[in-house]
């Protein structure tokens, strides 16, 4: 035989061992032959629903991690919005409290609540002057 033609028929082997090492056939082959499994080197062959199995999954992951964080981004936004309306409130209610503060402090108000508690309002001040310490023992 010639040495073309043993080499031709071992590709041909080689090939057709090559195919029995895919996952899916080697359980198959595995109580049959075991000698296909010296010539598997590793390789991991899918096929076609393999394939498209796993890329479902990857898309059902990634469909379920964007329906994740859409919903907590809504969330948060939903938060976001009251905490500004709380502040909005208590902003206005600052004011208002300013306001008051400032009408308390108005000479008007003090001269009339002085007159509702019957104070007498001073006509002469008096000084004292110490040259020395103001508590002693």
């Amino acid at each position: 035989m010639p040495r073309f033609l043993i080499v031709e028929s071992r590709r041909k082997k080689m090939k057709s061992i090559s195919a029995n090492c895919s996952v899916f056939s080697m359980r198959a082959n595995f109580k049959k032959n075991h000698a296909f499994l010296k010539n598997c080197r590793g390789s991991l062959s899918l096929n076609f629903k393999g394939t498209a199995s796993i890329l479902m999954a990857i898309v059902f992951i990634l469909g379920v991690f964007y329906l994740y964080q859409v919903n907590d981004l809504a969330t948060k936004g939903y938060e976001i919005r009251e905490i500004e309306k709380q502040i909005a409130s208590l902003s206005q209610i600052n004011k208002s409290q300013r306001i008051k503060e400032v009408e308390l402090k108005s000479m008007y108000n003090i001269e009339k609540t002085a007159e509702n508690l019957n104070l007498i309002s001073t006509q002469e001040i008096t000084y004292f002057n110490l040259n020395g310490p103001i508590a002693m023992k």
